[in-house]
């Protein structure tokens, strides 16, 4: 009986070792880095940011602010001024997302819609959702979060199968300090698509719950 109880105690004790690796994993980060520099946002800074917006359903509410960014610095009237076709656009197709979220209430799912080329990849490299941090002195044009990825909040995230919507579920918002000139304040989501050409744009629509 003795020799059972101790192995038993070892299995429980090795299992508790393992644990950490399927119990709390990281939202993916995205360095503002990234997307580029103030000197060239011509290139990459489509639109935005907004002025603050609001959402209320129910006891929860939410302030928010939008941008829309071209991740490969092809926005296409600085990239190609002849291509009047597609003004106000990114010459690839490829269209980064961010909102950037500011409440005091708990619990708060946000639903992002409309969704058009977005495919669900954690990748910590290249991740193509997740919340975009504030890593660089050269970018003070894009809106970001002043934290690093261990100061986050244990934020889930989950997709519908069709990949139409993203939702987000986040327990709480810290007060992280403000950035510095369009950095914001607040935690900043980011949605990266890859539309099937530089428009039709597909924007994505934003609820909460």
């Amino acid at each position: 009986m003795r020799v059972t109880a101790a192995l038993v105690a070892v299995l429980l004790l090795s299992l508790a070792g393992t644990i950490p690796l399927f119990g709390f994993v990281s939202i993916p980060v995205r360095g503002s880095s990234r997307n580029g520099t103030n000197d060239i946002a011509q290139l990459w800074n489509l639109f935005g940011p907004t002025g603050m917006l609001s959402l209320t359903n129910g006891t929860k509410k939410i302030t928010y602010k939008q941008q829309v960014v071209c991740p490969t610095q092809d926005e296409t009237n600085a990239f190609d001024p002849s291509n009047t076709l597609h003004s106000g656009t990114c010459e690839s197709g490829a269209y980064l997302f961010l909102f950037q979220l500011r409440s005091s209430s708990s619990n708060v799912t946000v639903t992002l819609g409309n969704l058009n080329g977005f495919v669900p990849d954690p990748d910590p490299i290249s991740p193509s959702y997740g919340v975009l941090l504030c890593d660089s002195p050269d970018n003070t044009l894009e809106l970001c979060t002043t934290a690093t990825q261990a100061q986050l909040p244990n934020i889930t995230f989950s997709s519908n199968p069709a990949h139409t919507t993203a939702t987000f579920v986040i327990p709480n918002f810290p007060a992280f300090p403000a950035g510095k000139v369009h950095q914001g304040q607040g935690i900043t989501l980011f949605l990266l698509t890859q539309q099937a050409g530089p428009n039709p744009v597909y924007l994505p629509t934003i609820a909460i719950h």
